[in-house]
């Protein structure tokens, strides 16, 4: 029997396997001759409306000979769950698993954010042997908890910091990263995932200082915005650009001959967000041997390349990961490397 079912995340229909339901989300599902949209019960404005425009859009594409069903959560017809049963047990999670087209200005990017405690966690390989046996131990929230044989991962609700000690290994690295892209892809709206090196961590001292009650977030004013409604003049003629980006070789050379060569690409912002496609708006290099250099002005020392996550560049869907982009402290210059 043809069944397929979808979530609505970002205004797109994204096919899932597994009947598990979010209460902060839409979902659809076709059997061909009826789509049904299921509506959870803290999803969205811009989600329900989505939700129905796919549903019609889906339609169409068959001839529009589709019988479309709304059902709002908790109010299931005994038709839609034997359906949905068979493609196994409906589950309905407290959870927000898509992202909204939108950001609250209260609740920043996620549900909840109100209410946050920030959380700080030690990541020591100390007493497990096998790193998949690994814990994270909350520890008291104070810039004397922190030591250089460990990592430490701060959840500030909208932000995660991970700190690493000059002393702390490589598996701790490893483990404290991924603990921290965990908690970006569980939570609704993207975690800005910053990763800072002792000495170089004023940002994450100052956020310890700040005590467990600080909010910061970087919540605009909500705003009725769709995919269709571009807020500014750049993103309107970003959209006119065509699919296929035309790469071309800067004419500009590097301030200095160890810099390596740089390329660039027609500033379109094209397609932020999607695994394997790029924001072409900063600077992209070839990785270069030894010391990492400003392609700018040449600047070598450690402490002033300062290392973050590049949101433009998305490496896998779910969980969510991010490449790397690095910024000068010289000349503020950013870029990634390829």
């Amino acid at each position: 029997m043809y069944m397929k079912l979808y979530l609505i995340n970002q205004g797109q229909r994204v096919e899932i396997n597994k009947p598990v339901f979010s209460t902060g989300d839409v979902y659809l599902l076709d059997d061909d001759r009826t789509i049904y949209v299921w509506i959870g019960s803290k999803c969205s404005v811009d989600e329900k409306t989505t939700g129905a425009a796919e549903a019609r859009s889906l339609d169409q594409e068959r001839g529009g000979a589709a019988k479309i069903i709304t059902i709002d959560q908790g109010q299931e017809t005994p038709e839609f769950l034997k359906l949905i049963n068979s493609l196994g047990t409906m589950k309905i999670v407290e959870r927000n698993i898509a992202k909204t087209m939108l950001k609250d200005v209260s609740t920043g990017d996620y549900a909840g954010f109100s209410e946050h405690k920030n959380v700080l966690f030690r990541v020591s390989s100390e007493e497990f042997e096998d790193i998949n046996a690994m814990k994270m131990v909350q520890v008291p929230y104070s810039p004397n908890s922190i030591d250089s044989e460990d990592c430490f991962v701060l959840d500030l609700g909208t932000k995660v910091y991970v700190w690493q000690g000059n002393a702390c290994n490589v598996k701790e690295k490893v483990k404290a990263g991924q603990w921290a892209r965990k908690i970006d892809s569980d939570r609704a709206g993207s975690q800005n995932e910053v990763i800072f090196e002792e000495g170089d961590d004023a940002d994450f001292i100052e956020a310890l200082n700040k005590g467990v009650d600080h909010k910061e977030s970087d919540a605009v004013q909500l705003r009725a915005e769709s995919e269709l409604e571009p807020e500014s003049e750049a993103e309107e003629a970003a959209q006119e650009i065509p699919s296929e980006r035309k790469s071309v070789i800067s004419d500009a050379k590097p301030t200095t001959p160890d810099a390596p060569e740089i390329k660039e690409t027609v500033s379109s912002k094209a397609a932020p967000g999607i695994p394997g496609k790029l924001d072409d708006s900063i600077l992209t290099i070839e990785k270069s041997e030894g010391r990492r250099v400003c392609p700018k002005c040449g600047e070598e020392k450690k402490s002033m390349i300062h290392e973050s996550v590049d949101k433009g560049n998305v490496i896998m869907d779910y969980p969510r990961m991010y490449g790397k982009k690095y910024k000068c402290g010289n000349c503020g210059t950013e870029w990634r490397e390829k």
